[in-house]
């Protein structure tokens, strides 16, 4: 569709703004379509005779509360060739710090400012002032030259009134170094040769030699191995210094570590002792247990034979200690004593009858004596006092034996029956001895029964006596078996003592046992049973206890390490293995930092120089084109480093910097520094488009660059323009009309009474009659 409106009926309404030098000029081979919208009138272009060899262009750029732009404003781009212009004041400059802006432009001395809010909209009494600037850039990234897979790519910059600044890509939030890593691998930056400022063009003239060299770098595109190297660099010495932190972290904690280590010996040695004395335990337990159990079958097995043999003795024992039954016999032999005593009895009374008749034959023997018949028969009778003197002794004795009555009474019986033959009695006597026979009778008849009971109690006394004899020669006998069975008995019973305090040795052996199994269950001993064959004397088990005892001693003289030094040294040990890793890697790091440094320094010096070689020649063809011939050049500076320990002197090409040598045609000058302004804006521009040509930028802003152009080198001026952008995107901001008749499309920047920054746009026809 295409419309035109008119251009009077735009500028009536902004009479009041200055548009002086608001000439919409537009390429002679304009078509396409106008759109208002607001303030903002935008003409879309179609240019059909130029192929552009762009890889990625910029779409639109957006500002909002950005310096003079209060209000939204949209610049969209659809032509290789956009000019932007407007009379000095409007704030036409302020988009191309946009760009810086939204590029990620740090320093505000660049952007004329001293801080963050400066870039914000201030406000007036009509427009209150903005809480913050945005600007978005809207790049086409179909052919992916920015490293992302987006084929539109938003870059956004904000600035709040605190002065923090905020980040994104499409929407998302990033860091500035992410927005530079970004761009540098499109050639792109905050600063540079693609954002070209009329102080910005000259001032790669007055920059010192290191200075253009950098400026000529970054024009070759060697700003990502630049930016890599400054990465590797800072990477490098926070690395370096990361390695000395690291170190020093590591002295610091070495002579605690190595208090430690000790600590751990002293634990590892507690852990091998503790390891030896669980061992030692186990086999001095499973030994022990063995041994008891061997000696209490062994003793069990001992007692069986003694303990029998003395259940025997004492059955036999039992049977001999009873006494020999001589009861019966003594109490026979005792009644045979009584009745002896009763004999000695009967024998008194035969004494006392004795005596009687002893008196009787006296008194008889006294009456023979006074009758003188009867002397001569009186004689005898003295015999018979003889012999009852000698019976009467007799009868004394028989209490000695019993059998010498017998005997006392048959001569009594024998003698007076001798007497009685011999003697004639007399009357007198006659009743007498009558009376005497019958005395004797009777006595003779208690002697006879004495005698008879006598002869008994003889016979009872030695079957007593006989009897009690061999009862006393049993009672030796057994006395003796019992004495012997006693002592056979004391033997057993002194080897059951043995095996009894063998037993309590062996319990105490247990007990021991006992204690040394909890002692060792303390320590977490296993106890497995040995090998059959494993056999210990009980010298080597007393050999094995007393080395348990000297491992208990060294174990405690090892030392106690408590859990919270364990967890110490580890943390410890972690830390310093950890540093241990964290140098080596550093190290590692360092040395592959160093080796990528060494590695860029070699690409860009091989890149720089072929580059500088392209450029020389770029810029001897735009110099020539500018001046009608002479020749320009940049050299690179050498430097003479001499060696102070040698006598001859070493060369050494050290790259520290960019030289210009200029030859103007027909002058003899060779230096900068008494060229005339024209002649220096002149050298600056064809440097510049010399090195926009060897490395070409997605797009290029020109600023003002040719504002001391006179017409003639403005001619010049712009067709180095339309070879420009037969490579890259140029957006020039300007009010030289033959600039201006070298775009594609234009914005027109007006300011009002307001202050704020307004964008036009108009056709050419129109625009030409409204300047008239």
């Amino acid at each position: 569709m295409h419309s035109a409106i008119s251009a009077k009926s735009l500028i009536e309404p902004l009479s009041s703004m200055r548009v002086a030098y608001s000439l919409l000029i537009f390429f002679p081979f304009f078509e396409g379509n106008v759109h208002f919208s607001g303030t903002n009138i935008h003409v879309m272009c179609s240019f059909y005779h130029i192929r552009y060899n762009v890889k990625m262009y910029l779409k639109s750029i957006e500002l909002s509360g950005f310096k003079s732009f209060a209000k939204k404003c949209e610049l969209t781009f659809s032509s290789p060739i956009a000019g932007i212009v407007g009379p000095n004041g409007s704030g036409k400059s302020n988009t191309a710090e946009a760009f810086r802006f939204v590029l990620g432009e740090q320093s505000m001395k660049t952007m004329r400012g001293k801080r963050g809010p400066d870039l914000i909209w201030s406000g007036n009494e009509r427009t209150p002032a903005a809480n913050r600037a945005r600007v978005a850039m809207v790049f086409d990234n179909k052919q992916q030259l920015l490293d992302i897979d987006f084929d539109e790519v938003i870059l956004e910059r904000i600035v709040h009134r605190d002065g923090a600044n905020e980040y994104a890509i499409n929407g998302s939030k990033v860091r500035l170094k992410d927005i530079t890593a970004l761009l540098s691998g499109a050639k792109i930056g905050a600063s540079g040769h693609h954002i070209i400022s009329q102080g910005e063009a000259d001032r790669i003239l007055g920059a010192s030699e290191k200075e253009r060299r950098e400026i000529i770098e970054e024009a070759l595109g060697l700003k990502t191995y630049q930016y890599k190297k400054t990465e590797s660099e800072r990477k490098l010495e926070k690395t370096t210094e990361n390695i000395k932190e690291a170190k020093i972290l590591r002295r610091e904690i070495a002579p605690h570590l190595t208090f430690l280590e000790r600590q751990m010996k002293k634990l590892e040695r507690s852990r091998e002792l503790k390891q030896e004395l669980k061992e030692s335990y186990r086999t001095y337990i499973v030994h022990e247990r063995r041994f008891i159990a061997d000696e209490v079958q062994r003793l069990a097995s001992s007692r069986i034979e003694p303990q029998s043999e003395l259940h025997k003795l004492k059955e036999e024992l039992a049977q001999e200690a009873e006494p020999v039954q001589i009861s019966t016999s003594t109490d026979e032999l005792e009644a045979l004593d009584t009745r002896a005593r009763s004999l000695i009895e009967e024998k008194g009374k035969l004494e006392h009858a004795r005596g009687r008749v002893e008196g009787q034959i006296a008194l008889v023997g006294k009456t023979q004596t006074e009758s003188k018949e009867h002397v001569a028969r009186s004689i005898p009778f003295v015999k018979v006092e003889d012999f009852l003197t000698q019976m009467r002794q007799k009868i004394e004795r028989a209490h000695e034996d019993i059998s010498v009555v017998k005997n006392v009474i048959e001569s009594i019986g024998s003698f007076l029956e001798q007497f009685k033959n011999t003697q004639e009695p007399e009357p007198q006597n006659t009743k007498l001895l009558h009376s005497l026979e019958e005395e004797l009778r009777e006595i003779q008849e208690s002697l006879a029964s004495l005698a008879s009971e006598e002869v008994a109690l003889g016979v009872s006394r030695k079957n007593a006596l006989d009897e009690i004899a061999q009862k006393q020669a049993r009672e030796k006998e057994s006395q003796k078996r019992y004495f012997e069975i006693k002592e056979a008995k004391r033997d057993i019973e002194r080897v059951l003592e043995d095996i009894s305090r063998e037993e309590q040795v062996l319990e105490a052996s247990r007990e021991n046992l006992k204690k040394i199994e909890y002692k060792a269950q303390d320590i977490g001993v296993e106890i497995n049973e040995l090998p059959e064959n494993s056999i210990r004397s009980r010298i080597e088990q007393e050999q094995a206890l007393r080395e348990i005892g000297r491992i208990e001693a060294r174990l405690e003289e090892s030392g106690f390490v408590d859990e919270d030094t364990i967890r110490e040294y580890e943390e410890t040990k972690r830390r310093d293995a950890f540093l241990e890793r964290e140098i080596a890697d550093l190290e590692a790091s360092q040395k592959t930092l160093i080796e990528i440094i060494e590695s860029l320094d070699g690409e860009i010096s091989v890149r720089f120089e072929e580059g500088l070689h392209k450029i020389n020649k770029e810029f001897l063809k735009f110099f020539a084109m500018l001046f009608d011939g002479g020749t320009a050049t940049l050299k690179l500076v050498k430097k003479v480093k001499k060696n102070e320990e040698e006598s001859e002197e070493e060369v050494e090409e050290v790259k520290e910097g960019i030289e210009i040598r200029v030859q103007l045609p027909r002058k003899k000058v060779t230096t900068l520094d008494v060229l005339s302004g024209g002649e220096r804006a002149l050298t600056s521009i064809a440097l510049i488009f010399a090195m926009s040509q060897v490395n070409p930028p997605p797009f290029i802003i020109l600023d003002e660059t040719d504002a001391a152009l006179d017409e003639a080198n403005s001619r010049k001026y712009a067709d180095m323009v339309k070879t420009l952008a037969q490579r890259s995107q140029l957006i020039l901001i300007t009010h030289n009309r033959q600039t201006m008749e070298a775009a594609g499309e234009l914005y027109g920047v007006t300011m009002g009474n307001d202050g704020i920054s307004k964008l036009l746009s108009v056709k050419f026809d129109e625009a030409v009659s409204v300047a008239k």
